[in-house]
């Protein structure tokens, strides 16, 4: 009894699925354009996302670049105003070599000046002060020619340097 009931009520269904197949399949577009619909929905917020993310992204990156730019350019600041203080450090010391020179180099003059008025009184002396005179000129030479060699490689040495620099 059951199983006349069963296929009376398969048939009844299958009949109205048949005669209703249109409206069924308008719905199961209907709920298919909705589904795509809200598909697109989710992928352009998915897009705008991925711009927003890509934007932090490359305003990092542009944020880390300037402050490693800024360290970079410190570190050069510093490195000149250090090479200044060591350069005024290097003035302060020469201009105390050179004060110091100058007192000897008129120490020597007055020297000279009372030796010489003695070799016009004697002789023997004359030959003394000759011989010293030429001993000193030897000395003095020798450091001139000392001194040009240092310059020279200092300059060779600076020039080296503003070569490396370019």
């Amino acid at each position: 009894m059951f199983w006349p009931i069963l296929v009376s009520n398969i048939k009844a269904s299958i009949v109205f699925t048949l005669s209703n197949l249109r409206e069924i399949l308008i719905v199961c577009l209907v709920i298919a354009i909705i589904a795509l619909i809200g598909a697109y929905g989710e992928s352009r917020s998915d897009i705008e996302l991925l711009k927003t993310e890509h934007a932090l992204e490359i305003t990092t990156i542009r944020a880390n670049h300037v402050a490693s730019q800024r360290k970079l350019e410190q570190a050069s600041y510093d490195q000149t105003i250090q090479a200044i203080n060591d350069h005024k450090k290097r003035e302060a010391v020469n201009a105390t070599a050179i004060a110091d020179a100058t007192t000897a180099n008129e120490r020597l003059s007055q020297t000279i000046d009372r030796l010489a008025a003695n070799a016009a009184v004697d002789a023997d002396y004359r030959v003394k002060y000759a011989a010293t005179s030429g001993q000193l000129l030897k000395e003095c030479s020798g450091s001139i020619t000392r001194l040009a060699k240092a310059a020279d490689g200092h300059v060779n040495d600076i020039r080296l340097l503003q070569d490396a620099k370019r």
